[in-house]
């Protein structure tokens, strides 16, 4: 039940203690929930067009909205600037229905705003799209409160769980469930992200938070976005994570190099692809790849495209030679310096790793759990993982040493019931993820990981195991403030 699932006692107790000036007794409460997302395999490969696998967490933010008299939107925050007391920001809701969302992106931009941005923007976006009209004086206003228990900063989705939560709980307080989808609610959260809040990312995080379910993979085909069927991951199994201390944005600007790279790469192939057409007296009018590096066979591109491919290329150079890039998110410095072909090597091997992991998974899933057949394509699809990591180090140059760390410590216990791992999201530190069973033998295992690590990094790891459903399936409740 929704109300039993943490932080929202939490929640609801801090709020009674804290803020019963503003929720009122006597006036209903609806109360939401949206897990983290860990990305098991895929990462940034998702701009490319991979499949990518995410698992909900048992983290989550949670939201509790009530109903105002006075046109006025109030949010509160418990944790998100200050753990000890609620940081309040009021604003009226024309405000969020005359502006655009560039000048509502700068308002928030304002120091101590930034966090009011995940949950203000939801209800621009829904007034945006025709769904909510808030010039309307029969919107009388709204308090909104959030709780987080979902780290920041470390790649497991607490920007999108909280926007998720949060429209959520909008769309059933203003009755809009049957005129939408999850993966409408995972778009418009993304336009929150994107447009309000001003961060670059995709929609796999806000698509797991909204649709998971506990202890399966959801699967997200990014081209541009096809929601699979879930994995179930084989019974006795599976994902946990382990902080490493490091947070990702120590990596300064190489995310985006990686990212520009890999669409350079594309623009050369695609060049390429058309040079063979005419030697060969074909026309070639459209994109064999669909617009996606991860639709091209890995051996076709290791057999005729690669050696085309600069090793490193000045984007100067790149834009006089090629023009500019499909990508919209990025932009090409002319002075930089861009790893064309180990950025594509990435994209291209991470979404033949993706597709054979989940073929793995499946074949293991059918097979009785004692059978040697089993355990070997368990074994597979860990070095898959395995693999994948050493690409965001050499190939992504996204790697860190302190994950590289807890991965090598994964490997020397791999008799323990540990069958694979990898850094997972954005990379430059983070969260890394791993494939285990789920015995006393393998937990034993993951305590031993994380003493040494902390002995030989200095930084002390914090283990993320358990799922829970995403926001769709536990919907809201509504209770007697």
């Amino acid at each position: 039940m929704l109300l039993d699932l943490d932080p929202i006692p939490i929640l609801l107790r801090r709020i009674r203690a804290e803020l019963a000036d503003a929720f009122h007794a006597d006036r209903p409460i609806r109360l939401s929930r949206a897990p983290g997302t860990l990305d098991v395999m895929g990462g940034i490969a998702e701009y490319t067009g991979s499949l990518v696998c995410r698992m909900t967490l048992d983290r989550a933010a949670v939201i509790a909205q009530q109903e105002r008299t006075d046109r006025q939107l109030q949010i509160f925050s418990f944790n998100l600037l200050d753990d000890h007391k609620p940081f309040t920001l009021r604003m009226p809701l024309e405000a969020l229905a005359n502006n655009t969302a560039e000048v509502l992106r700068k308002e928030f931009a304002q120091p101590g705003r930034s966090w009011a941005a995940h949950l203000a923007g939801c209800l621009h976006v829904l007034h945006e799209r025709g769904l909510i009209d808030l010039c309307n004086p029969k919107i009388h206003g709204l308090n909104l409160a959030v709780l987080n228990t979902i780290p920041t900063d470390v790649g497991i989705g607490s920007s999108a769980a909280i926007q998720v939560a949060t429209m959520m709980n909008l769309v059933d307080h203003f009755s809009l469930r049957d005129r939408l989808d999850p993966l409408l609610i995972a778009d418009m959260c993304r336009s929150v992200e994107n447009r309000i809040v001003g961060a670059s990312g995709g929609i796999t995080a806000h698509i797991a938070s909204c649709t998971g379910q506990a202890g399966s993979l959801v699967r997200v085909l990014c081209q541009p976005c096809e929601l699979q069927r879930p994995l179930a991951l084989p019974t006795g199994m599976r994902v946990i994570g382990i902080d490493s201390g490091v947070r990702p944005g120590s990596h300064g600007g190489q995310y985006a190099k990686t990212r520009c790279a890999a669409f350079m790469g594309h623009q050369i192939i695609l060049e390429k692809m058309r040079e063979m057409g005419r030697a060969s007296s074909r026309i070639l009018e459209r994109d064999p790849m669909a617009g996606y590096l991860a639709n091209l066979d890995s051996d076709d591109y290791k057999k005729f495209f690669r050696t085309y491919l600069p090793e490193s290329l000045k984007g100067g150079e790149f834009l006089i030679r090629h023009g500019r890039t499909i990508d919209t998110a990025t932009t090409i410095s002319p002075d930089s310096h861009y790893p064309v072909r180990s950025a594509t090597d990435h994209h291209v091997l991470d979404a033949m790793r993706v597709r054979h992991f989940v073929r793995f998974l499946e074949e293991a899933a059918a097979l009785p759990s004692d059978s040697r057949e089993r355990g070997a394509q368990l074994d597979k699809a860990g070095h898959l993982m395995y693999a994948s990591h050493l690409s965001y180090t050499n190939d992504a140059l996204l790697g860190e040493p302190e994950c590289d760390l807890l991965v090598q410590l994964v490997r020397k216990r791999e008799c323990a019931g540990l069958y694979g791992a990898r850094i997972t999201g954005h990379g430059g530190g983070g969260i890394v993820a791993i494939l285990a069973e789920d015995k006393p033998q393998a937990d034993a295992a993951l305590q031993e990981i994380m003493a040494e690590y902390e002995r030989q990094s200095g930084k002390k790891p914090e283990l993320f195991q358990g799922s829970s459903a995403g926001a769709w399936t536990t919907g809201t409740s509504v209770i007697n403030g």
